[in-house]
């Protein structure tokens, strides 16, 4: 069987090619837009274009100078002109060196290789040592605060241009603590030499491994174990059949009687999953159990079957293989969730916090209301929805399209006494699992969809016409094309914002209420 790590050069060229390829998207939807506000908060109609930039034998891998306008919701640097870049690393004001990285019509990719003149005032030192080679980051040469301001403006503007929304729709944005506010992530690992372990994230665009013995964006339990768990790994041969490993950092449990009982639930520890696809050897096993006592994390192993096993459990007294380590990350109003290292969780603790209170606010689900949270994961909004109509014994519908997380979401919602939730398992990209749904009415509905965004959702409730929806999105492109739905539809935007989830990268994602128009 061919090694698992082998990479061939065409995989890599594909990986980088399609990479490109979802920027060129995003970035030709903005290509129209205009970034910078006048004081009344309209896009500047009187802006002129950026002349400074020769385009003479522009092709992808050329160098070229350009003088940048504005900052994209990406973060990217963006001059406009016979033809628009978008610029990795480049900030307002500042006249850059660029390298074309990809052309599409009249909208240029780009990086930065230096600044020549006027230095922006918010660009920073970037405070991870990898920050230039690794893929996680892409926003670390920007003062954190700075970046949601400018990124915000853009993505109001986007929304303003693109959908009519009113400026007073747009709501201040979500964010959180910075730097350390990630609870859960994936490490690559390249063990193709067993001496040299590469443990850490991607490079941008790219397969290699780059290496890191802390992270300085993951939580405090987190941080340090890519550096620990490498040095438990190296010098072992079968470390070339581990995956990946997962990492995830529990919330405290707070009970409201203390008990013995409770007190030995209460300890909490970080959660390591490693997924390998052959036998790993005792040596190394017992390498990584030794390290999980002294450092006090439980450690999973997980085979190619998907079947998990119990190695240490730094939560417990007496070890089993065949319990695994419970964790729970905290919602809102006491409750928690269950996720394994498969599961989709929100990352940032204190940024879905802010989101889940500002959903339900917007919301505002009666007691005598019925109401729909579809892509509901593991309950993440779920519970706190059901607590809201609990008391008249109102059903909360929930609907999920992963089997597993569905049956874990039942389970837990029912050891928190929450026993309201009607949870299905669907696909509700197919239109007749929709109609189906839809069938006992809603008189609210809550959307939390990947980065596909909810299109066959959006088109099915334009005809049932709940009186109000609230969108959460990952995708602000997906979200604008399924918003033009609803609006189209009868709804207008009430309220919309920016949540901040992932600082110092390129993500950026955003919720927004819909209402029914008035007649």
């Amino acid at each position: 069987m061919a090694n698992l790590f082998k990479q061939s050069r065409k995989k890599n060229a594909s990986l980088k090619k399609q990479s490109e390829v979802k920027r060129a998207n995003a970035n030709a939807q903005v290509a129209g837009l205009r970034f910078t506000k006048k004081s009344a908060g309209k896009p500047n109609d009187n802006e002129q274009p950026n002349t400074s930039t020769s385009y003479l034998a522009l092709d992808v891998g050329s160098t070229t100078t350009v003088t940048i306008d504005s900052l994209d919701w990406m973060g990217q640097g963006v001059t406009r002109g016979k033809t628009t870049f978008f610029v990795q690393g480049a900030l307002p004001g500042e006249t850059c060196d660029v390298e074309v990285l990809s052309l599409k019509k009249n909208v240029a990719q780009a990086k930065a290789l230096r600044v020549i003149t006027a230095e922006n005032e918010h660009r920073t030192t970037p405070f991870c040592p990898v920050f230039n080679e690794c893929g996680g980051c892409q926003l670390q040469h920007i003062e954190p605060e700075a970046a949601l301001s400018l990124r915000d403006s853009a993505l109001c503007d986007m929304m303003m241009h693109q959908l009519d929304m009113p400026l007073s729709a747009w709501q201040a944005p979500l964010s959180g603590e910075r730097p350390q506010y990630r609870r859960k992530a994936r490490l690559a690992i390249d063990a193709r030499n067993s001496d040299n372990i590469k443990l850490g994230f991607r490079a941008a665009g790219s397969n290699k491994v780059v290496n890191i013995q802390q992270c300085p964006i993951l939580a405090a339990p987190l941080s340090a174990l890519p550096g620990l768990l490498n040095k438990c790994l190296s010098g072992f041969e079968s470390a070339r059949h581990i995956g990946h490993i997962s990492l995830i950092a529990p919330d405290p449990h707070t009970y409201t009687q203390e008990t013995e009982t409770n007190r030995l639930a209460s300890k909490v520890a970080p959660l390591v999953t490693i997924k390998h696809t052959k036998s790993l050897e005792p040596a190394l096993i017992n390498a990584v159990k030794k390290a999980a006592s002294e450092h006090a994390f439980s450690v999973v192993f997980e085979d190619k079957k998907g079947t998990m096993r119990s190695l240490f459990d730094a939560t417990r007294e007496t070890q089993s293989t065949n319990v695994l380590p419970e964790v729970r990350v905290n919602t809102i109003d006491g409750f928690w969730l269950t996720p394994s290292a498969n599961d989709f969780v929100q990352v940032n603790k204190v940024v879905n916090e802010k989101m889940i209170r500002q959903a339900l606010h917007w919301l505002n689900v009666q007691s005598d209301e019925r109401v729909a949270d579809w892509f509901s994961g593991l309950g993440n909004f779920t519970l706190p929805l059901a607590n809201a109509v609990t008391k008249t014994g109102a059903q909360v519908q929930a609907i999920e399209g992963v089997a597993e997380m569905v049956q874990r979401a039942k389970a837990n919602a029912l050891a928190q006494g929450i026993n309201n939730v009607d949870w299905l398992h669907l696909d509700l990209s197919d239109e007749a699992n929709v109609q189906r749904s839809l069938e006992g009415g809603f008189h609210k509905v809550l959307l939390d969809p990947s980065r596909e965004g909810a299109l066959t959702v959006c088109h099915a409730l334009v005809k049932a016409m709940p009186k109000a929806i609230v969108y959460v999105s990952c995708n602000p492109s997906t979200f604008a094309r399924d918003a033009k739905v609803l609006l189209d539809g009868g709804y207008a935007i009430e309220k919309a914002g920016a949540v901040e989830m992932f600082p110092f990268t390129h993500h950026m994602e955003m919720m927004a209420l819909f209402t029914v128009k008035p007649q």
